[in-house]
């Protein structure tokens, strides 16, 4: 879930409102936090939660907040994850750029509002999309959740369940129990040379996305590749895989090379997952894990 940091924005001066207002997005939290203990929300990277009021700031709120709240506060400051700006998609909403809106529609989520005022109090928030690299632009949707009984909406429920129901705590855990965790999906050797390579922090996304393809392997067996059934899976360009059709080259564990142009994206960290979506009748290739190649537009 990511955070909505344009509610953030509302100029709100009475007290008792901000209070409230407050209060119901920790209740939202810490109910998430309750039945979903592995999601966090994503905030911005150099994005700090202020209120716009003249009179009334978050260090005031918190000096004389009930203790539970205070600590239930500084647990949420603590734990969100921070993800850079995305490069190449853009959510604006009233003509700016919408940071948490671009991260949640790209990858199939919801926005957390606060309600400083009825602005956000819309199951549904009316954005613009604009993507760069297919020189798109459409109208758009956003799933907002600002009450925490929305929590028990069908959609908002599957979303928190996809995010939380594969739990591997450690890269080696991920390569000797792939197939335990993942059996519709078969992974390049060389996966496990990419996963030595990377940081801790991307492998909660890299256990969402590959629990996706899992996903999409059970509900779609012997159908036609249908990329619109996956969050944000796009292919490289004609450019891209052109000039450098050698990085998108890999080999399956029986030695056969295949070439990889669909792909999945991290949130806020420049990485990837490329596969072979048809691979065989009930099973994705999955060829590389791990920060971005290459492309027409990105050098490595």
């Amino acid at each position: 879930m990511y955070l909505n940091e344009k509610a953030w924005e509302v100029v709100q001066e009475n007290r008792y409102i901000t209070d409230d207002a407050i209060i119901n997005f920790l209740n939202i939290y810490s109910t998430v936090k309750k039945n979903y203990p592995g999601m966090e929300v994503y905030m911005p990277e150099g994005w700090n939660i202020y209120l716009h009021s003249k009179n009334y700031s978050i260090e005031k709120w918190l000096s004389s907040a009930d203790i539970e709240y205070k600590r239930l506060y500084l647990l949420f400051i603590q734990k969100a994850i921070r993800y850079n700006k995305e490069e190449e998609y853009e959510v604006s909403f009233d003509g700016k750029v919408f940071y948490g809106g671009t991260e949640a529609y790209l990858n199939n989520s919801f926005i957390l509002s606060i309600c400083l005022d009825d602005k956000w109090k819309k199951s549904n928030i009316g954005c613009k999309f604009y993507s760069l690299p297919d020189n798109e632009e459409k109208d758009i949707c956003l799933k907002n959740v600002f009450c925490k009984e929305q929590l028990e909406c069908p959609v908002i429920k599957e979303i928190l369940s996809k995010g939380n129901s594969v739990k591997i705590i450690s890269y080696d855990e991920l390569w000797k129990r792939r197939k335990e965790f993942f059996p519709h999906l078969d992974f390049c050797p060389s996966i496990k040379d990419n996963l030595d390579l990377l940081e801790m922090f991307y492998l909660p996304q890299i256990v969402r996305k590959l629990a996706e393809l899992e996903d999409y392997c059970v509900k779609h067996i012997g159908e036609k590749f249908e990329p619109s059934y996956l969050t944000k899976a796009t292919p490289e360009s004609k450019t891209t895989m052109e000039k450098y059709k050698d990085k998108h080259t890999f080999t399956d564990s029986n030695g056969t090379v295949h070439v990889a142009s669909w792909h999945l994206r991290f949130t806020g960290i420049p990485g990837r997952i490329f596969f072979i979506p048809e691979y065989k009748r009930d099973c994705i290739l999955v060829c590389y894990i791990g920060k971005k190649l290459p492309n027409a537009k990105y050098h490595s």
